[in-house]
């Protein structure tokens, strides 16, 4: 057995203030060697995420964060989902700077870079101050299987929490099961919580804790360590209860019952197995060294990527991987206990969830993505360190003589080399196949849209083109949700938005598919032109008007050319649905009316007496840009 090797702590010196701390930090080695490494993170970080850009669930959540801060806002249901934490941190830069890419991504920086301290955190209360540390903090702070949820924000404000919350809340509860003070376990209870607010995969950490403390931080075997610490730390694992019971019950009560779908249970073990062996595993290395684009999305709006490592190399990672393990229990006592929380947390936080709330409706290709697993790096660093290391007091930690001197020096350091090259490749890969530059030309251009719109225009909300955010999140991927951001970033302006506009609309609007607003118009079935001229006139027996098609049983607006010298009021049917509509005295012009299908001819006649109003083509069907007209801006702004 080998001495536990020990960094020799800095003494704080009688200066005090700036000079001690100062003092303190380097001449503390292993801090000062720590801080480089997250310094390092935070650069890669930036230097990825300067080329990512909003997506997806994020305009969805902007949107919503975009309205006054209040109780509602943030606990409101999400998709299912019950996450206060997220719209906070989303409220703060949707209000400070709109769709200001630096100010959200520099919030997820921040969190990362606070995930590593916890990290260091947690690793030096479980083992002390062991320089060795550094090699699982590293791990954790650049392994490749973060990248992804970084560059997607609303993805990576619920990964980064919770990884802060794992660590935070493993320091907490390792320094109360050693100490029995009762203010780390309340502790590790406010960081549960606090990790529960982002994402309730943090319901999963009290199991974490548990599964350290029967395997690492209780004496005896696996049945008394449990007696023990249930009898001893009783308070603790009531909070933690309390707090897993909360969250599952929040989360049932919100969850659509449609949407839990059992698959088959060859395609649960599928991809379970290739989420762990051909996703985890790669990434935990510094993998997977090259990605692939989601099934679907173009090219040239790509902001997210899978996993995708060459065969060559995802074996070579099995080798290496079942190196480390084979290590590990030659030299380390209870080695295997640390693989099995680390295995125990990805199936049962990791793939169930996925298994029963996605997989049927998606299929097993989820395996290769990433964010799936991210919040398992802390777990790793925690499992890699205790699996080498031993922890503090710990006794007959080896089971044979560790190398030593030159040999274990070329050991690690060859290791470590390989791996940061690795995780390099990585980060430079996955940087090059985003395409952010669409994206970030239509926000651009519609935020100079709005600002330049005519004061009493109407602007009909469509959707944000499919690229950026799909269509199945309904209202919230319009643009009156999604652009409320900009919209607020511009004052003296008067638009308004609607769907369903009625009577005489000057400047109807739309966005086009760069982000300008151009004039709208309604396609669909239409009326055919009048024989003569004249026919156009409408006369107290009012004209019938066959349509080119019949229309669906669906909402629809009808759009009605006319030139009037009075105000007049009209009757219209459509499918035996009769409606009105008052228009103003006017030239050419266009009235709009709300109308639901089916039918096939519309019927106006005039309320107002000795109308004096030609009617023009009537059509029926949905609203879209035209190409005629002037758009705003007249080009679209660079990406």
């Amino acid at each position: 057995m080998t001495q536990t090797e020990q960094a020799t702590p800095a003494q704080p010196t009688a200066d005090g203030g700036w000079r001690g701390f100062t003092t303190a930090v380097s001449g503390s080695r292993l801090t000062l060697f720590a801080l480089v490494i997250v310094a390092a993170q935070v650069c890669l970080d930036s230097f990825v995420l300067n080329r990512g850009f909003f997506q997806q669930d994020d305009f969805a959540i902007a949107g919503l964060a975009a309205h006054p801060l209040s109780w509602h806002l943030l606990f409101q249901n999400y998709q299912g989902h019950l996450m206060p934490g997220v719209f906070l941190f989303a409220w703060l830069p949707a209000h400070a700077g709109g769709y200001d890419w630096g100010l959200w991504a520099g919030t997820l920086i921040i969190l990362q870079a606070c995930a590593s301290l916890a990290v260091l955190r947690a690793l030096r209360t479980l083992v002390g101050n062991q320089v060795l540390l550094l090699i699982p903090l590293a791990v954790f702070a650049f392994t490749p299987m973060t990248l992804a949820d970084l560059g997607w924000w609303s993805v990576g404000v619920q990964s980064a929490p919770i990884q802060l919350a794992i660590a935070m809340a493993v320091d907490q509860h390792v320094r109360y099961v050693r100490t029995g003070r009762r203010h780390n376990a309340v502790g590790a209870f406010a960081w549960v919580v606090f990790g529960l607010a982002f994402f309730e995969k943090a319901a999963g950490i009290p199991l974490l804790l548990f599964a350290l403390t029967i395997a690492y931080l209780m004496p005896g075997s696996w049945t008394l360590a449990i007696r023990g610490t249930l009898r001893k730390h009783w308070m603790a694992w009531s909070l933690y209860l309390i707090a897993m019971v909360g969250e599952i019950a929040i989360y049932v009560s919100g969850l659509n019952s449609s949407s839990v779908q059992v698959p088959l249970a060859s395609n649960a073990a599928t991809f379970s197995w290739a989420l762990i062996w051909d996703t985890f595993v790669p990434a935990a290395l510094g993998g997977p060294w090259h990605w692939v684009g989601v099934p679907g999305t173009p090219a040239a709006w790509r902001l997210y990527l899978y996993s995708g490592a060459p065969t060559a190399l995802l074996d070579v990672s099995w080798v290496v991987a079942a190196c480390v393990i084979i290590a590990s229990l030659w030299y380390r006592a209870r080695a295997w206990r640390a693989w099995l929380i680390l295995l125990g947390w990805l199936l049962a936080v990791d793939a169930v969830p996925v298994v029963l709330g996605r997989l049927a409706a998606f299929g097993t290709q989820l395996s290769s993505e990433t964010g799936y697993v991210t919040d398992a790096a802390p777990i790793l660093a925690i499992c890699l360190t205790i699996a080498f290391l031993p922890l503090r007091d710990e006794e007959r930690p080896y089971r044979a003589v560790r190398p030593r001197g030159l040999a274990r020096a070329l050991t690690l350091g060859t290791a470590s080399a390989l791996f940061l090259a690795s995780c390099a490749w990585s980060a430079v890969a996955y940087r090059d196949k985003l395409s952010p530059q669409n994206t970030r030309s239509y926000i651009a251009t519609a935020s100079a849209a709005l600002k330049s719109v005519p004061p009493d225009a109407v602007i009909y909300p469509g959707q944000l083109p499919n690229a950026m955010i799909w269509q199945l999140f309904g209202q919230l991927s319009q643009v009156q949700n999604a652009l409320r951001p900009l919209v607020n970033q511009v004052s003296g302006q008067h638009f308004q938005w609607t769907s369903a506009p009625t009577g005489k609309v000057t400047d109807y609007l739309t966005f086009n598919g760069s982000g300008q607003l151009v004039p709208a118009t309604v396609t669909g079935a239409h009326s055919l032109p009048f024989a003569k001229q004249s026919d156009c006139v409408l006369h107290t027996s009012g004209m019938r008007l066959p349509l080119t098609a019949n229309v669906f049983a669906v909402p629809l607006l009808m759009q009605i050319g006319y030139f009037a010298a009075k105000p007049v009021t009209l009757a219209v049917s459509l499918g035996g649905r009769h409606y009105r509509l008052t228009l103003p005295a006017s030239g050419l012009a266009y009235g709009y009316l709300p109308v639901q299908g089916p039918g096939s001819t519309v019927v106006i006649t005039p309320v107002t007496p000795s109308p004096s109003i030609c009617i023009g083509t009537v059509t029926v069907g949905t609203v879209g840009p035209t190409p005629a007209g002037k758009p705003v801006p007249l080009f679209p702004a660079a990406g």
